[in-house]
Formats: C-alpha cells, structure tokens, sequence
C-alpha cells in the first residue's frame, strides 16, 4: 500500500460569484399578536390556531370521529405506561441508529456488541405514530400568495410560444420517487415533530444535554428542575424532539433542518421538493393568530383568555426561532475584528433618484479599490523587462464610516460570505450542502428603515430569505419570459420603468417579519425595502424593528444540466475522435461541402407552394413523369439543381447526424467519469464539513483532545476498530491513471477555493478497501479485518491514514482487541 499527496491549484476564472446576486426577500405582516416572549418545552414554531381550527373541522365531519375520540381518552389514560414504553424506544433507536463512543459515554455499565452494530440495518428513529403527540400540519390558504403566483405564472407576459409549462420536459413527474432521494425520507410525524425545533437546535443538540443549545447555557445552569421536567414525556406521553435529535443519522438531520426553516408553511420537504423545487416561491410565515377560534369544544371557560395566551406562546417562538445567526452587534464584531473590506467583503448600497429625474437606481458607496505595481518573481531587473503586475488593494472598512452611511444615509449593508466569520451560519451551510448535494453559500443584508438597497433584479441562484430582524416588504414577479427562466447568469438592474412595461402584476406582495422564510427559485424577480411594523402587530421586547436583516442562503449555481454536459460533451468527443475503433470522426470533410450548406444556401420546403410559378410548373411536370413539353426549359433546369443541391444537403445532414450520435453513444459510456469530475469540482467548491456533536467525538480531532488518557495501543487502528466516514460526501474515490485516488474537503477553507484540494494517491489495489470505508456511513460501521484487501497490515494503514485525515470516525477504545494477528 502506498500514499501520497499532490496539490491542485484552482484558476481565479472559476471564482463563485456570491457577490452579483443581490438577494431581497418578503413575507405575510398578519403573525404577530403578542407581547410575551415565552417559549415551549419543545422549542420552534408549534401549531398554529388556524391550523387547530381546520383540523377539528376535519374531525367533526369524519365518520370515525366517535372512535377517534375514544382511542384519545385510552391514550391519556394510559399516558403513565406509554412514559416507560417511549423510554424503551428511544435507548433501543440510541443504540441502534447512532452508536457513541464508549469513552463519551454517559452508561459506562453498557458494553458494546461491534459485531451486532457492522450488521444493523438503517431505519428511521423507532417511534409509533400514535406516541407521538399529534399536531397536524398547518395548511395555509395559500391562494392570494404561493397559489396565485403558480397561476399567475402561467398567463403573464408569455409569448404564445411560451404558453408552455416550464419546462415541457418536466411535465411527467412519474419518476419524482426516484429522484427525490428516498432513502432519506422520514416518517411524516416524526418530520412534523422535529421541525418543531429551531435551526440552532437542530444544529447544536446532540441529544445527551438536549434541553439547552450553546446559546441558551449560560441561563440553563440557572433551572435544573425545569431541565429535568423537560426531558420527560408529557402528560399525554409526547415526546420531547430535543431528545429524539441527537439519534438521528446526519443526513436526516438535513432533512429536518430544511423542514424546520419551511414548516410555518405547513409543507412537507417532499412536497417542497415536488411542487416548489425550482418552479414557484414559497412563503413560511405564521397564521394569522388573531383568528377566533369558535370551534373548541374543550375551553368551556374564559377561551378567548386561553387562546390569546396560547397565540403569544406560538407568536414568541416563531419571532425567535431564527436567533443564533447574526444581529448588528454581531456585524459590528465581524467587521472590526476581520478588517473587512469594501467591494470584497462587504457593499454598502441604496436604491434612489439620485439624479432628481425622478428615476431611482441603485448607487454605491463602496471606495474604489487602489491599483499597486507588484514586482513579478520573473523579472530581469535592471535594464531588463518591465515585468510589474497591476493588482488592486480593497479599502478596509471602517465600521463608524459604515454605520453612518446605515444611520444618516439611509444605506444597506450587504455582507458578502459571513459564513467565512460565523461558525453558526458556516455550520448552516455545511448541513444544507449535506441535503441538497451542491454548493451552499450566504448574503446578509441590513437595511434601515423605508430605504431598499437594490434594484430589481433575478438571481442565477436559487435563494432561502431568512428574516432575522426587522420588516420588509418583498415584491416578487415571474421571469418575463421562457429564456429567464432558471437562468445561469444574473440578470442587469431593471427600471422602473421596464418593471411597468414587462408585467402585467404583481405575483407576491408580502411583509416579511422576524422568524418568516421566502423561497425564490432563480430567475424570479424581486426587490425589497423595509418598512414599518405592521399595523396590529404589537412591539414586542428585545425584538429589532429599526432595521431590517435578513440572511440569504443560496444554492444551484452553476448546477444544471447544461453545467453537466459542459463537462460530458467535450471529453465524449476527445474519446470519441482518438478512437481505435472508428475512424468516422476522423475522416475528411466533403468535397465542397460549404457550397451548398449554410445559411445562403438553405432551400424552401419541398412542398411546391412557395416556388415561382415556373418552378411550380417544372415541378409538377416531373412529379407526374411527363417529359416536359410546355414546359420552361431554364425552369426546369433549376429545378434540377436544387434537388441536387437538396439531396447533397440531406447526405450531409446524415453523415452528420452518424457522428453525433457516435458521440452521444461514447459520453454515454463516460457518464461515470462525468460524475467523477463534477463530484470533484463539488469537493472544491464547497465548505469544509462543520461537523455536528455526534460526530465529531468519533473523529481524530476530538480523541486528540482526550489522549493523554489512554495509552499508546488506544490510540491505533486495530483489526476490530469500527470505522465508517465521518460525514457522507465529503471524500470520493477514482482512478486516473491507475492510481486510486481520494479527493475530498475536509483541508477546505472557509474562503472559496482558499485552499487547493490535496488528493491522497494510492496503489490500485488499495481501492476496493478505500470504497468499502467511504460507503459506509452512519449508522453502519465496518470493521478493519473484513476490508477488501490481501494484507491485514495494509488494511489496518489505509484506514489508520484516512483516520489522521480526519475523513474517517472510528471507535477507538481504551482496551483494543489486538487477538487477530497482523503478520
């Protein structure tokens, strides 16, 4: 077994451009009705009223109301037994789904079968539907918002040739099973009930101290009678998502984290991935949680009491749900402290008439960067070649300059990349990157109030708006036409008056407040600007409404077919052409062939109706076999040569068409290969794995922290050592060259393409042992002995290195079993 590393630099042309998306957002202004800042035990958003309201209308007409009612009250009193029963599932799914490392353990009486671990089978966290407190998805009356914009879509400003579906390939969606990554999916109820959880908890929970996250554990240490009461199943045996989170695979964790950012619009991440996906915007806003609620039967006494305490619960959540990620305190810090810089990391913009035409533009206030020779490392020196290199210097900010243009000017701010700054947004990212397989980057934008930072404008990015603070209001519109639909490039700043000339309305008008979501695919246009609080929305403590801040999250960029086949196509023909095989592709071109094809030659249709008279005549006498008589001799002669020049022309297109589809048959073979080198421009591009709680303490970082505790053969790969990859994606196996070659992003800066890729080379005969570790993922395990591979040594190396590397988790204890031989 052999390794080693070699370096790949990147080119400055392949640079994702975050910075030319400017993204706005919107949202509903009926949510806030409450001035309480309590949260639920659960955490998160929590069932709307209107929801409840619909959801006991449904009951009262079902015809098994009577039963359902009864199969209730059984539950409730039966709620003490079913507390042990939870107990029961939730230690049989810990040690099934996601094994601990013995020395993190909290049970150190509790012993390890590996061989039982290597052999379970995935499987969804073990929890029956009807012990799950139930709380039916909010389906919103989408119709003057997400509903009126799929209709409107379809009518406005669409030539008659555009009156199509989107995209006329996509209509069939038979096939949404397969491509929606089903492995993945999650059982609705449990879906419904971790999506009660905020992000951050999602992301920081690890289900041993799930009652508090890193932000909330300065004041956790303050009440533990309530932390232990939380980690109970309630009176009616629900039970508590904070504890379920930490037994959860990675890549469901994903899933959830998406679900939690859409669930106050009550639809599932199947859903979203089927109706939405790519297609139309979607709005996650609360319910109107003003709305009456006449139909509970169980608040005989004081309701509207109840109800109004109950909506200010639910209006508390949502509001804070979004906390953790960033407040202008937070981009004061990051500012003075990464010397930020202007036109790089940071823009400060307003959309006004400056001119005083009484048309608005967008301005910058951002310094010109400075030009500054750089004396090249090839230069001659004295007399010799000018070799100086022009490069620009970008202007730090500074922060007082930056918060007086915010202040007095009426300014936004748009932070480009604060990912590279924040751990928690970083962390975001790296789970989203994990769900939607491509590359996930972010914006954020503050903005103060009755002023709007941009343009109008499309995106070539698919955007998840997170309102953070503050009120704005969004103004969507569908692509004017077919060609601005899912574009690749950004668009230019529209007027105003191309706004007015191109559309025939709005397709969303929406306020978005602190805890809403806006989803807009790419192409859609939009702009912003923020405004007040509502009218009937009361202030509420602690809650910003001097500002806007919204955080953009974006994804798909440069992440299409036609990216695909970029890659495909060129390669496909380079084989294709060099093939032992086949010499078509090699051969000569026809003898004056650019005499009768192109553009000057092309011929009218063969149907006779668009000839001059005399050639309809000509023509008409040979179709019918006649010899001509009467007929214009020079017409007929033309004739002639068209249908030579017609019947070359059809050679030619047949020639062609051959060779095309031998190209087409050839990339089919390569599609592999493809992959391979689009997977490996992912790995580039994306950021380095922020791992969760559960796994990092598996991975050669955390041990380190701890290994002064254990002695030297603990700290070793043996036979029986567990292994699996520590994080799905991050590392990808292929062969060049007949070398087995492992890339992946674990060495990634935070800064795009900061860092080059550092592939790890190894013998081939290395590779079915490497495949082996990198498919295995949580909750399986592989031990090192049954790897693919003719020598126990090397078997015990290739994961040993890929271990240091930090790509692999292992469970490494402080008594390894070294009884199978290693010579």
């Amino acid at each position: 077994m052999g390794k080693k590393r070699r370096n790949i630099q990147k080119g400055d042309d392949d640079q994702f451009n975050l910075d030319k998306f400017d993204d706005h957002t919107a949202i509903k202004n009926d949510h806030l009705a409450s001035t309480t800042n309590n949260n639920n035990n659960n955490g998160g958003g929590g069932m709307s009223r209107a929801a409840k309201k619909r959801a006991k209308k449904r009951a009262k007409t079902s015809s098994a109301v009577t039963a359902t009612t009864t199969a209730d009250v059984s539950n409730k009193e039966s709620a003490k037994s079913s507390d042990a029963e939870h107990k029961s599932i939730l230690k049989q799914q810990s040690e099934s789904q996601k094994m601990q490392l013995p020395l993190d353990s909290d049970d150190d009486d509790d012993d390890i079968d590996t061989a039982a671990i290597q052999l379970k089978e995935p499987q969804v966290v073990a929890i029956k539907p009807d012990k799950i407190k139930k709380k039916k998805k909010k389906k919103k009356d989408k119709s003057n918002e997400t509903q009126l914009v799929s209709a409107k879509h379809d009518e406005a400003k669409m030539d008659d040739d555009n009156m199509d579906e989107i995209d006329d390939d996509n209509d069939n969606d038979d096939n949404l099973n397969i491509t929606n990554d089903n492995d993945h999916d999650i059982e609705p109820e449990l879906e419904e009930l971790l999506s009660t959880l905020t992000p951050m908890q999602i992301l920081l929970l690890d289900g041993k101290d799930a009652t508090t996250t890193t932000a909330e554990s300065k004041e956790s240490h303050d009440d533990e009678k309530e932390d232990e009461a939380a980690a109970q199943p309630d009176a009616e045996g629900a039970i508590n998502p904070k504890h379920v989170i930490g037994d959860i695979t990675t890549e469901l964790r994903a899933r959830i984290l998406l679900s939690s950012l859409l669930s106050p619009s009550g639809v599932t991440v199947n859903e979203f991935y089927q109706q939405y996906w790519g297609k139309r915007p979607l709005l996650a806003a609360l319910d109107d949680i003003n709305e009456n609620d006449d139909d509970d039967d169980n608040d005989n006494e004081q309701p509207s009491m109840k109800m109004s305490a109950e909506a200010a619960t639910e209006s508390a959540n949502h509001i804070t749900r979004l906390d953790g990620f960033l407040n202008r305190t937070i981009i004061d810090e990051m500012i003075r402290k990464n010397k930020l810089r202007y036109g790089l990391d940071l823009n400060v913009t307003r959309y006004t008439d400056s001119m005083g035409n009484g048309l608005r533009h967008r301005i910058t206030l951002d310094p010109p960067p400075k030009k500054k020779k750089r004396r090249s490392k090839n230069s001659i020196g004295v007399g010799g070649d000018n070799d100086d290199q022009e490069e620009l210097e970008y202007i730090v900010a500074n922060p007082n300059d930056v918060w007086s243009n915010v202040d007095t000017s009426q300014c936004t701010v748009r932070l480009l990349r604060p990912h590279e700054h924040n751990d928690n947004i970083h962390s975001l990212l790296s789970v989203l990157e994990s769900e939607f397989g491509c590359m996930v980057g972010s914006n954020a934008y503050l903005t103060p109030l009755n002023s709007q930072g941009f343009a109008p404008h499309y995106d070539d990015v698919d955007v998840f708006i997170l309102q953070l603070e503050g009120y704005k209001r969004w103004r969507v519109y569908a692509p004017f036409n077919k060609r601005e639909i899912l574009p690749r490039e950004s668009s230019r700043d529209y007027t105003e008056k191309e706004m007015e000339d191109n559309m025939a309305g709005e397709e969303m008008d929406v306020v978005l407040g602190p805890g809403d979501v806006l989803y807009l695919p790419r192409g859609w246009i939009h702009q912003a600007e923020t405004v007040s609080r509502p009218s009937g929305t009361p202030k509420m403590d602690g809650v910003k409404d001097d500002h806007s801040l919204h955080l953009t999250v974006s994804a798909m960029q440069n992440w299409c077919w036609a990216d695909f086949l970029e890659m495909l196509m060129p390669e496909a023909l380079e084989s294709a052409a060099t093939s032992d095989k086949s010499t078509s592709l090699r051969e000569g071109l026809p003898k004056n062939f650019v005499n009768y094809m192109g553009t000057m030659h092309q011929l009218d249709d063969d149907d006779g109706e668009t000839l001059p008279e005399g050639l309809k005549q000509a023509s008409a006498a040979l179709k019918s076999g006649e010899d001509g008589e009467g007929v214009d001799e020079d017409a007929l002669m033309e004739l002639k040569a068209q249908q030579r020049i017609r019947a070359q022309q059809q050679h030619f297109k047949d020639e062609a068409k051959k060779r095309i589809m031998r190209v087409c048959k050839q990339a089919m073979s390569m599609l592999d290969d493809a992959c391979d080198q689009i997977g490996k421009r992912f790995l580039s591009d994306r950021l380095p794995p922020a791992l969760l709680e559960p796994e990092r303490v598996l991975t050669k970082e955390a041990f380190a922290n701890n290994a002064a505790n254990y002695h030297d053969a603990a700290k070793k790969i043996w036979p029986n050592t567990l292994c699996r990859l520590a994080r799905p994606g991050i590392a990808r196996l292929v062969i060049e060259e007949s070398q087995a070659v492992l890339y992946h992003c674990n060495d990634n800066s935070r800064v795009y393409h900061g860092t080059p890729l550092s592939p790890m080379e190894f013998e081939i005969d290395d590779a079915p042992a490497i495949e082996q570790l990198l498919t295995t993922v949580e909750p399986h395990w592989i031990m090192v002995k049954d790897l693919i591979h003719g020598d126990i040594e090397d078997k015990m190396e290739i994961a040993q290195t890929l271990y240091d590397e930090g790509i692999l988790a292992a469970v490494l204890t402080e008594s390894p079993d070294r009884s199978v031989q290693t010579g």
